[in-house]
């Protein structure tokens, strides 16, 4: 099973700049590795010949998968929010980017998570997401006015984050009572006890079935604990078209978080998003104009799965205790997160519409 992977010691990663010797680290701008020192850069490998889809089967109890990043001796495990990111060896000091917290142990990194077979590399720079995020924090009337000043840009980070994505065929019979709408014309007395008419709707109840066959390309999972499904699909779609090999080397200078959720918990929240668009496209195919009772009976099949790893920026900032973050997707840009409203601000706008109002 799953659990059961060899644990495999890593070894710390660092590139030296062939001009001037100094540590080289990935630059989303230049899409390559970059010296900070001279400038010099160096291109890194694109293909993609190894993101191929396994056996869901397969990836429950086999052994012999890779583990591990590949970049890090240690990694830093949040008590606040449970993410855990793995670092470069040298690192000795960290803030959960996820939660802004630094209450975090460090330990050996657990080695016994599956080896990601893809990664999409960061092209969104920081300094435009930084912006992003200034000129988002700083907007909107309801929100409160410190609410820039508490916030700190400089805590914003970079993170590949941990996705499963999965595919599976599917077929499925519906059962449901399919209504057709009739009307009816009832007699009434109105308030001076004339006689009056009016035109009433009912509804005709007929039984319906049918059958539907679905496929399911790439349903995206975020396996983590630092970021919400519901957010993450905020910045969606990634372009997991240009997915290239895992190599650690695009990791050098940023993060990495080491997924929280395991295949069987990732399908788990598969299951039911491919549910969901299931209902939702058998019924437009119910008959007649509304419908109750709709019964769905799945079979689901060659389901295959790919754990690959993410770009997303983060910014979590606290406001009165409690944490809020905004996100950018690391290749489009797109955006989304969560900020505080301002009680009294919504109070008294309240309080002005009713005085309006009387």
């Amino acid at each position: 099973m799953e659990e059961n992977f060899p644990q495999v010691a890593e070894k710390v990663l660092s590139i030296n700049c062939d001009g001037c010797g100094g540590h080289m680290g990935y630059s989303p701008e230049k899409e390559m590795l970059l010296c900070a020192h001279c400038g010099n850069t160096k291109a890194l490998p694109k293909e993609s010949d190894l993101v191929v889809e396994i056996s869901y089967n397969d990836g429950i109890t086999s052994e012999e998968t890779s583990t591990g990043l590949g970049i890090a001796s240690k990694s830093f495990k949040c008590k606040s929010c449970g993410s855990e990111t793995a670092v470069e060896g040298e690192q000795v000091s960290f803030t959960c980017p996820f939660c802004g917290s630094m209450n975090v142990d460090e330990k050996a990194q657990a080695a016994k998570v599956i080896q990601p077979s893809g990664l999409l590399p960061f092209k969104f720079s920081k300094k435009k997401a930084e912006a992003l995020f200034k000129s988002w924090i700083g907007s909107g009337w309801f929100h409160p006015n410190n609410l820039k000043k508490l916030a700190e840009l400089g805590k914003m980070q970079g993170v590949y984050v941990p996705y499963w994505t999965f595919d599976a065929s599917t077929e499925s019979s519906w059962t449901a009572d399919a209504g057709y709408y009739y009307y009816v014309t009832e007699t009434y007395r109105d308030s001076q006890g004339n006689t009056q008419t009016r035109q009433v709707q009912k509804v005709r109840w007929v039984p319906a079935s049918g059958y539907h066959q679905d496929a399911f390309d790439d349903v995206l999972v975020i396996a983590s604990n630092g970021v919400g499904q519901k957010l993450s699909e905020e910045i969606s779609p990634f372009a997991l078209n240009e997915v290239v090999n895992y190599d650690p080397h695009y990791i050098l200078g940023l993060n990495a978080e080491l997924y929280q959720k395991n295949i069987k918990e990732g399908f788990a929240v598969a299951d039911t998003i491919i549910d969901q668009r299931i209902e939702a496209a058998i019924i437009p195919q119910i008959p007649g104009d509304t419908h109750r009772f709709l019964n769905i009976k799945t079979h689901k099949f060659n389901i295959t799965y790919k754990h690959i790893l993410l770009p997303i920026w983060i910014a979590a900032y606290t406001y009165n205790k409690k944490i809020f973050q905004y996100i950018v997707n690391g290749q489009s840009g797109k955006a989304g997160g969560k900020k505080p409203w301002s009680f009294w601000k919504i109070f008294f706008f309240v309080v002005f519409l009713l005085v309006v109002a009387a």
